[in-house]
């Protein structure tokens, strides 16, 4: 026997008109086969954030789900919404125990940290602090981060959800290959002490220089390293559609790089600074030594050269932008007294300007 859409909806009548109990037990509503497992999306797992999805859908006649929509604190966890509902698994609605596509059904997925309960059930206000903390977290998901407004189309959207999306996941390790700094004495902050030393202290603080330079040496590398890296990946992805996060993962790195330069360079500028105290010190202590000699000796010896003493502190490090070379104290005389102070000016000038400062410094200037 074939049903029809008129046949159905008349056997639908007389069986609703038989009787109230009898009727209402010949239709029976979808039912839910197995659990809703709400599966945290892994940024919001490492921020910590909590959140609530109102999802509406149809159950097909074979159990499938249809027509789905959903609502959430933060499109983030929109995806996993769906598919937790997607992947529970329906009994289609029935009626005469046949299936049929239910009506319109309601359920509210839950993604809580752990200790959290009913934090949906909990009204109106609780969902408007979840948006906040979701978008205070992750604004590019609302908002066009350049602009500060919100997006005005889907395709911008598309660009600015990718860019946020890589640069929160494009992060550079600073820390691991090199490790901390090394201590060394006397602090920065004393730097005036090495003027006051004798030769034991300075080789002491020698020694320790020694290390320091070797860990700048190795974050330069690692710059250098992580910006081959980058220049591979701009190669590779920066064809692609700007609404890929891909795209955009070389532009992320190219600015973690900047800034970890930016630092490392001013770190350099302080060693420079020291290093050159260091071996001014060390003259004067040679020359301290060279007077003491002369006063104790004969007429006939103090009119004689004073004897060549082995160097007792030689702090070195790279010399500034090359790869590769050691920077000796004789380097570090020449950049800090002589003309390689001119380079030393422009190493630290950002501006045209400042560039012409030193121009001027070095050969003079009405």
């Amino acid at each position: 026997m074939k049903w029809n859409a008129t046949a159905f909806a008349a056997a639908l009548l007389v069986a609703c008109a038989a009787g109230g109990q009898q009727g209402q037990a010949q239709m029976s509503p979808p039912v839910v086969e197995g659990a809703i497992v709400a599966v945290m999306p892994d940024p919001a797992a490492r921020e910590g954030l909590s959140g609530c999805c109102s999802t509406q859908f149809k159950v097909g006649r074979s159990g499938k789900i249809r027509d789905i929509s959903t609502e959430c604190t933060l499109p983030l966890f929109r995806d996993a919404a769906v598919s937790a509902i997607r992947e529970a698994g329906y009994t289609p609605a029935k009626i005469l125990g046949i299936a049929i596509t239910s009506s319109q059904q309601s359920q509210i997925v839950a993604f809580e940290q752990s200790g959290e309960e009913g934090i949906c059930r909990s009204g109106d206000a609780a969902w408007e602090e979840l948006t906040y903390r979701g978008e205070e977290a992750f604004p590019f998901l609302t908002v066009n981060t350049v602009t500060m407004k919100p997006y005005a189309d889907e395709a911008e959207k598309g660009v600015g959800i990718a860019r946020g999306w890589a640069d929160y996941y494009a992060t550079l390790d600073f820390d691991t290959p090199c490790g901390p700094s090394p201590a060394y004495q006397p602090p920065v902050s004393q730097s005036k002490t090495i003027d006051t030393m004798g030769w034991d202290a300075l080789r002491r603080t020698g020694t320790a220089f020694e290390k320091v330079f070797a860990w700048m040496n190795c974050r330069d590398d690692m710059l250098a390293g992580y910006g081959a890296q980058a220049a591979e990946w701009h190669a590779t992805y920066d064809s692609i559609a700007p609404d890929e996060m891909e795209h955009w993962v070389g532009a992320m790195m190219d600015k973690r790089i900047r800034a970890e330069r930016g630092r490392y360079d001013l770190d350099r500028q302080l060693m420079i600074a020291y290093g050159g105290q260091i071996l001014r010190r060390e003259q004067a202590l040679r020359a301290r030594d060279a007077a003491e000699l002369a006063a104790q000796a004969s007429d006939e010896v103090a009119d004689a050269p004073a004897p060549m003493l082995r160097r007792e502190v030689v702090p070195t490090y790279r010399a500034p932008n090359t790869l590769r070379r050691e920077w000796s104290a004789a380097d570090q005389f020449f950049y800090e007294r002589g003309p390689g102070h001119y380079q030393a000016c422009l190493d630290r000038a950002a501006t045209y300007g400042a560039h012409q400062d030193c121009l001027s410094a070095l050969y003079g200037s009405d």
